[in-house]
């Protein structure tokens, strides 16, 4: 079990019910901290514990569904309903990670973010 300080249970707890990316001054707003460090520095705990990730295309974070163990993970991100969908263990990612540790490179955080339309936006496209 991760114990977390009380900070970081806020912003995680700020995370969960968001249920969606959020930005670090929106969990500003939400926790009620007094400065932006303070999330600031929760979120980086967090996401060094795999329990979040950040999304730099948007500028957001969010709540990893599992403990991800730091390990390689994509975004299906949908630019239309902005749904997101978490791909864990993806074969491809990993053997990425693997060529990068061949080459004597040492892959510190990994998020790889794919930008697109679900399904449900897909169709919706198409039959119009």
């Amino acid at each position: 079990m991760i114990r977390l300080t009380s900070n970081q249970r806020k912003v995680f707890e700020a995370l969960e019910q968001a249920g969606k990316p959020i930005g670090a001054y929106a969990i500003l707003e939400q926790t009620g901290f007094r400065g932006a460090i303070q999330v600031y520095r929760a979120l980086e705990k967090l996401i060094d514990l795999g329990l979040a990730k950040k999304l730099e295309s948007l500028h957001a974070y969010i709540c990893v569904s599992q403990k991800a163990e730091i390990a390689p993970t994509a975004f299906a991100i949908c630019d239309h309903c902005g749904h997101i969908h978490q791909l864990k263990e993806v074969r491809e990612v990993r053997q990425l990670h693997e060529c990068l540790a061949q080459m004597d490179f040492e892959v510190c955080r990994s998020v790889i973010e794919i930008h697109g339309a679900c399904s449900t936006c897909a169709s919706r496209k198409r039959n119009k």
